[in-house]
């Protein structure tokens, strides 16, 4: 397997062995069907997953021309790839993508069968636009980062130097934000398990899975459907 880097960091395996089928054959089944099937298109902007039907208009040997939402097709701009799903493909293919904004038209090309792993995710993940300032406590050792994202099950936080874990295993987090737009900040405070710690060029990016309460629990799904409609905004014309 091959992995595929994107720009918005989700990793996609490519598929060597798919089975009987290859794009090739799908390509022609689906010169064959009139009219051309829907196809559904699938990318991931700031972490979150941006979905919708596109229309399949013309194709040649190994390219394919389509229509789909003005969401879909800014987050397609953005990236310059997308995930396609859809009869005949047997699974999903990625694409190299490029967005015409005068005709509305999006050229799909480099075709290539990938299992995706964002799909194994068990939680949506949210990217904070400023990674806001959190505290960290372990005994009697407090100190700050800086959050990158979130999701129910973590979040990925910025330190400037690893020895101020010690050798502590559990955090207790302080996250500051606001549940809404223009109010106070609420404060959210859990434990969190330090899953793992890699060096970032000058910083160090922990990985924190949380032990959640009924409350905590609660607090960070709030704060991740806020941040979830900022981001799908950012989309919208």
């Amino acid at each position: 397997m091959v992995n595929i880097e994107t720009s918005d960091n989700n990793f996609f395996c490519r598929l060597e062995n798919s089975g009987e089928s290859t794009i090739e054959d799908d390509l022609s089944t689906l010169a064959s069907l009139r009219p051309h099937a829907d196809v559904q298109l699938l990318n991931y902007y700031k972490e979150v997953p941006v979905s919708a039907p596109a229309k399949l208009f013309t194709h040649a040997e190994d390219s394919l021309v389509c229509r789909t939402s003005e969401v879909q097709a800014r987050v397609i701009e953005f990236s310059e790839y997308t995930i396609i799903k859809g009869s005949p493909f047997q699974h999903h293919v990625y694409a190299h993508a490029l967005y015409d904004k005068e005709t509305g038209e999006i050229a799909l090309s480099d075709l290539h069968y990938v299992d995706v792993h964002s799909n194994r995710r068990r939680s949506v993940r949210v990217r904070m636009q400023v990674p806001p300032v959190i505290e960290l406590e372990a005994g009697a050792t407090k100190f700050n980062g800086r959050m990158l994202d979130l999701s129910l099950d973590g979040c990925a936080v910025n330190i400037p130097d690893r020895n101020l874990l010690e050798n502590f295993s559990f955090f207790h987090l302080t996250i500051a934000m606001p549940l809404k737009p223009h109010q106070t900040p609420g404060t959210t405070r859990l434990l969190a398990k330090l899953a793992r710690v890699y060096q970032q060029n000058r910083l160090f990016r922990c990985i924190f899975l949380f032990e959640h309460d009924k409350s905590s629990e609660d607090q960070i799904g709030m704060l991740i459907a806020r941040r979830q409609t900022e981001i799908i905004r950012e989309l919208t014309p």
